[in-house]
């Protein structure tokens, strides 16, 4: 672009190239921080993993953040206002920590209960995680520190993730795996949008025009679309496709490499200025720029308040699916003997397993110790674990000690062996034996080769058989008192982000002493932008602990099964083979409501499971991954000072081969064909004539209710702004509580356009009864539930003609009619 003129004349014309001034601003820093601009007046912005609580920028596990409830946990309370307080929540923390925006939240779907990171998102229907998702957005940027919701598009396979495609047609696009996103930048406006790593229809998300238009051109998306981490690798396209920001740092395709780009003309000067502007416009809006206003909070929440949150959100969220016989509540009057079984109760599963593990603040109180608390001295209980399951522990939950005596473990980094000798270069006692560094080692730097070494003791008080194990991000191998036992080789170079997101291991098994065993885990590394070593051990399982449990269980008034998954079960870069649990899970309840009628089972997983002994135990509660209060709010619903109150996110199959796209993978090409599965969750459900284990929108609680009434109550109907919004459409319903003790029912409403053969949901309340009453509310149509993408027209219409509108408890619930037209 030639320059002004200056001077006399033409002649004496100075020509000026393209402004790439701020370019720096589309490259980060460091691995999880933004490239500051003195030229613009922005400083280096904090962009730190969620959603489930503030992960340490350096992996590190004396960083700790409050453990939140997990996506799926949220939606199952259908309550924004909830999800807002733990948004502000989040939000308050982050600001604290000094970070300007949080990496979530997660408005995938989960397609399929398969998916290894389903426990991130909110819900299979795209309505209700958008509205949910805004309200998560709206609580966290009312504290000043922005949103990056994430992953645009179709991001719900961890296998192969970052080189599959997502084949969708453009009408399922629009309507499902678009939806949410749409409805969050509509309703809450996230300062940041992040493209997923897989392909869409061939193209990679984060050099999709096709897509960053939809953001930017359709929804006149104004903030920051940025790459998952690693997730660019082409600089024109990225940057002409509409991307903003290269994360993480320093920046290998954007930033200087971009300012390049512009100078040779290979991307327009307009689309450089086009992501400098977003960028200082986040840095604004955070209160990161020369003269720009500090955010002021909406509101700051004492430690005591940010745990009463946490509490009333996990309690909102548990999902009663079974009450036989009213057996709960379990009220410890009533009770002498109670047992307490599952490896869950002892060890629960707070979290999954991913780069956005939480390391906890404060107590973490067990579902065991709560329920002791809560039942009191009165009430003799008792517990057995009734399962071994699979995952190894680090060597310090093992309570392994450093060599210098002190409790956990000896991490040194050293010289690489090349370089001769065995300098240590960085040595530190840790609590943990599973580290990871971005950008910068300790000792070494970036991008540098070298060692990393972890030195425990184990104390066994007798002989036993052990696993011991070790993986990286290179060549690991494992020593045991001074012999060297297994090696790991290195990961293949285009798995390494899942290799450490999945903390892979190898393992062998070996006999060990009585005394202290030495185990040294030691990892060689390349340069490279991410480093990693773990290491794990696991005693082998002598007693029975089914037969132990039985022996207990037979014995008690009443027994609580807690059962579920393992952090490591639930995970990115891996997806699950099946929907059941452990089967020595199964096993454990099957057996334990055989010895004994009276059997409440726990389910602590944050996905829809197989459940093929729900017949056979009195009651079945849903637990999900509730975050950090988990036994508190848990014995709280047990002994009814809290009735459940949560539905369900997400259609429970029966088995398997019910899942939408059960036995269809990725073909030879990488390629996932989403018609496979489409329609997916409750309309799956609705057109493929089989019958959910529990649909859509299901949950109990402790009292009765019933539809009484249901009648159209629109007002003016009216198109919206993009004359394909429908608005004013709503319906008036009439709720009773026919039980004798007050609760909270969620009323949905589910729409079908004339011709289509599935409901959606477009609109739901939740109304608190009390006991023999009834209530009364208005349910408004969602204003875009109405439009259908015109493939042909490539544009938005409105369906005319008579609408069926359905009000109802659940998906699978007949409940009222209503029609329209349109």
């Amino acid at each position: 672009m030639a320059g002004p003129l200056t001077g006399a004349s033409a002649t004496e014309a100075v020509v000026t190239g393209p402004d790439i001034s701020g370019a720096e601003l589309t490259g980060g820093r460091t691995g999880w921080s933004t490239t500051p601009s003195d030229e613009e007046g922005v400083e280096e912005m904090v962009l730190l993993d969620g959603p489930l609580g503030i992960v340490s920028k350096a992996m590190d596990e004396r960083d700790t953040s409050l453990i939140m409830p997990s996506g799926t946990a949220l939606a199952a309370t259908w309550d924004p206002e909830i999800i807002t307080d733990v948004g502000q929540l989040i939000g308050q923390q982050g600001a604290e920590r000094g970070v300007s925006a949080i990496l979530g939240p997660n408005l995938n779907l989960p397609r399929s209960p398969l998916t290894g990171r389903g426990f991130e998102m909110f819900s299979e229907d795209p309505f209700l995680t958008g509205v949910l998702g805004a309200a998560w957005v709206q609580g966290v940027q009312s504290q000043g520190v922005g949103c990056c919701a994430k992953h645009v598009v179709a991001n719900d396979t961890e296998t192969e993730r970052r080189r599959m495609n997502s084949r969708v047609d453009p009408v399922t696009l629009r309507e499902t795996y678009l939806r949410p996103f749409e409805t969050a930048v509509r309703t809450a406006n996230p300062w940041m949008l992040m493209m997923a790593y897989n392909r869409v229809n061939g193209m990679h998300c984060s050099q999709h025009s096709g897509l960053i238009g939809v953001l930017k051109d359709d929804w006149k998306y104004d903030g920051v679309v940025v790459s998952d981490w690693y997730g660019v690798d082409d600089t024109v396209a990225a940057a002409n496709a509409g991307l903003d920001l290269e994360m993480p740092g320093p920046a290998q395709y954007l930033g200087a490499r971009l300012a390049d780009a512009v100078a040779a003309g290979e991307v327009p000067e307009r689309r450089l200025r086009d992501a400098v502007e977003r960028v200082t416009r986040l840095a604004d809006r955070t209160g990161r720029r020369t003269g720009a206003s500090v955010p002021v909070p909406a509101r700051l929440r004492t430690r005591r308040e940010q745990r009463d949150v946490l509490g009333r959100a996990a309690a909102a969220s548990f999902v009663l699916l079974e009450n036989r016989d009213r057996v709960l509540p379990l009220y410890p009057s009533r009770i002498r003997t109670l047992a307490v079984v599952g490896p869950n109760a002892a060890k629960p599963c707070f979290q999954g397993g991913t780069f956005a593990t939480v390391r906890p603040e404060g107590e973490l109180v067990t579902p065991l110790d709560a329920i002791r608390d809560a039942f009191g001295p009165d009430v003799e209980v008792r517990y057995e674990s009734g399962a071994a399951l699979s995952d190894a522990l680090s060597l310090t939950e093992l309570g392994s000690i450093a060599p210098d005596g002190t409790p956990g473990a000896l991490l040194e980094i050293l010289s690489p062996a090349t370089a001769g000798g065995d300098e240590v270069l960085y040595s530190e006692v840790r609590h943990a034996s599973s580290f990871v560094w971005f950008g910068p080692v300790p000792g070494v730097g970036a991008n540098a080769p070298g060692r990393a070494r972890i030195t425990a003791l184990l104390r066994l008080e007798a002989p036993a058989r052990w696993a011991v194990g070790a993986g990286g991000t290179g060549i690991s191998s494992v020593t045991v008192d001074g012999k060297r036992v297994l090696e790991v080789p290195a990961p293949a170079p285009d798995d390494v982000m899942g290799v450490v997101a999945r903390a892979d291991t190898q393992q062998v098994t070996l006999d060990l002493p009585a005394g202290e065993v030495e185990v040294v885990v030691e990892m060689a590394f390349q340069p490279g932008r991410v480093q990693a070593i773990t290491a794990v051990a696991a005693p082998e399982q002598l007693s029975a602990p089914l037969t132990d449990a039985l022996a207990l269980a037979a014995l008690a008034d009443a027994v609580i099964v807690v059962v579920g998954d393992e952090q490591g079960s639930s995970r990115e870069s891996a997806d699950r083979t099946t929907a059941a649990l452990d089967p020595a899970c199964d096993r454990l309840v099957e057996a334990v409501a055989a010895v004994n009628t009276e059997t409440v089972v726990v389910v602590n997983a944050s996905r829809a499971v197989l459940l093929p002994w729900a017949d056979n135990v009195k009651a079945l509660l849903m637990s999900w991954f509730p975050g950090q209060e988990f036994g508190h709010a848990l014995a709280a619903v047990l002994t009814g000072s809290i009735a459940p109150s949560g539905r369900l996110p997400v259609s429970f199959p029966a088995r398997n081969e019910d899942i939408p796209g059960w036995g269809h993978g990725l073909d030879t090409e990488l390629t996932l064909d989403y018609a496979a599965s489409e329609p997916m969750g409750y309309r799956h459900f609705e057109t493929s004539g089989r019958s959910p284990r529990y649909p859509f929108g299901y949950g109990l609680g402790y009292t009765e209710f019933r539809l009484v009434d249901a009648v159209l109550a629109s007002s003016m109907l009216g198109l919206g702004d993009n004359a394909a919004e429908v608005e004013g459409v709503a319906v008036h319903v009439t709720l009773r509580n026919t039980g004798t003790s007050p609760g909270r029912d969620v009323v949905q409403l589910y729409g079908k356009a004339p011709g289509e053969t599935w409901f959606r949901l477009m609109g739901f309340t939740a109304l608190d009864v009390a006991a023999g009453a009834s209530a009364e509310a208005r349910i408004a149509a969602d204003p875009l539930g109405f439009r259908r993408w015109d493939t042909a027209k490539s544009a938005w219409v409105v369906p005319t003609g008579e609408w069926e509108l359905r009000v109802a408890r659940n998906a699978a619930d007949e409940g009222i009619l209503c029609r329209i037209t349109l």
